[in-house]
């Protein structure tokens, strides 16, 4: 083969990142047609699948194929690779020996693959994606007992789940795991499971920490980058203490609540590795900024009206009382009302979210504003030199500023 034929071929990184990209949509599909088989293809559990296959195992092959060198884009990759693995193993496992028994050969250790997967997942997502974002590379050496500590976890629940017994309720009493031993080594492989868990709990915010620290010392483009994951994680973040609050509730506005929660959750975790790819990538990377402001704009303008509809109609549902026992009127004068206050609520929110969050911004339109009113009178070419000089002294910092003034020449008439 020429040497212009091998430079034409694809890298060796591409085609594994296409290959385990594609093997991943095949076990997605195989899962997604074996759930409603066994009664799990509800349409939460759908979207949710899909999400979580198709987000980090799209993404992270193009980071593999553009930015082979960081370890961001295989993690994701193989965390994708390994949910579709569980997908497809859990749905033809629970199709295969509880809905059509005897179905598939060997659904018993199908069964045992999904239960290996899960624990790597948690932990590449939880744990590495948080100690090596946004470089691939640890912030320091001092996290790597930390890095240790993962992979840790991950051979004690492995352990624990070879030879453990299946948990109560995922498959028939009937089928147990070929694997499962009893005496002193069971014993050992629930020691196994107990300290997994215990790892998890002192790993996990310590990985957190880690991204808090990093962003502390980061300047520039790595700043930039750690935003794009701590906007996505601030919605996620919220959402899932909700949803696992209100799990409980199954009927009312708690219900409501939960769900809209877990919702939000499981669209924020496809947006986690589209915004890790946007990062690492540097498209459009400074907006970011943007993004987080608007974000905070609207979610305290949503939660300003909303309580200001709630009490609205409380208010005008008891006013009206006496007149009427319906609430139509209440809720067309509450949302007249709320139709009323958005937009002066959120100029009042924007400002006090630059006022807070974006100081610099807000001085600097501030100052401008005042600028233009002191040169309105100004006729002396030094005064107006001297001002426009310290105004973007104070508000852009620039390096160095230098300023033009160009002069027309004379007009015929000026000159006779």
């Amino acid at each position: 083969m020429t040497r212009a034929a091998e430079d034409r071929r694809p890298p060796r990184t591409s085609i594994v990142a296409v290959t385990v990209w594609v093997a991943s949509m095949l076990a997605l599909a195989i899962g997604l047609l074996t759930a409603p088989l066994s009664g799990l293809g509800d349409l939460a559990t759908v979207v949710t699948s899909a999400l979580a296959v198709l987000s980090p195992a799209t993404i992270g092959a193009i980071l593999v194929a553009r930015a082979p060198h960081n370890l961001i884009g295989w993690l994701l990759l193989v965390c994708g690779f390994l949910v579709s693995i569980s997908l497809w193993s859990g749905g033809l496992a629970s199709y295969a020996l509880a809905t059509n028994p005897g179905s598939v050969p060997g659904a018993i250790w199908i069964a045992l693959i999904s239960n290996l997967t899960w624990v790597p997942f948690i932990v590449g997502l939880g744990l590495y994606l948080p100690l090596l974002y946004p470089s691939g590379h640890l912030a320091s050496a001092r996290w790597r007992p930390v890095a240790a500590l993962g992979a840790i976890a991950i051979v004690l629940s492995t352990i624990q789940n070879l030879f453990s017994p299946f948990a109560p309720g995922d498959y028939p009493a009937a089928d147990l795991n070929p694997l499962a031993v009893g005496g002193a080594i069971g014993q050992l492989a629930s020691v196994a499971g107990a300290v997994s868990t215990l790892i998890g709990v002192v790993a996990l915010p310590l990985a957190a920490a880690s991204l808090v620290i990093r962003y502390r010392h980061a300047s520039g483009i790595e700043r930039q980058q750690l935003k794009w994951l701590a906007a996505v994680g601030a919605i996620v973040g919220p959402a899932l203490v909700i949803g696992i609050v209100m799990g409980g509730q199954t009927t009312g506005i708690g219900a409501d609540i939960s769900d809209g929660a877990w919702l939000i959750a499981t669209a924020g975790f496809g947006l986690l590795p589209v915004a890790i790819g946007l990062a690492i990538l540097r498209y459009r990377l400074y907006d970011i900024d943007l993004v987080i402001r608007r974000t905070l704009v609207y979610a305290i303008l949503a939660a300003l009206l909303a309580a200001a509809y709630g009490g609205s109609v409380l208010l005008l549902t008891a006013v009206l009382a006496p007149l009427t026992s319906e609430n139509s009127l209440a809720v067309a004068g509450s949302t007249l009302v709320v139709a009323a206050l958005f937009q002066p609520v959120r100029s009042r929110v924007k400002s006090v979210v630059d006022h807070r969050f974006y100081r610099s911004r807000y001085d600097a339109r501030l100052e401008l504003a005042e600028l233009s009113q002191r040169l309105l009178g100004e006729i002396d070419l030094v005064g107006v030199r001297t001002e426009v000089l310290q105004t973007l002294g104070r508000t852009l910092q620039p390096a160095s500023v230098s300023i033009w003034l160009r002069s027309d020449p004379p007009t015929e008439g000026a000159r006779s």
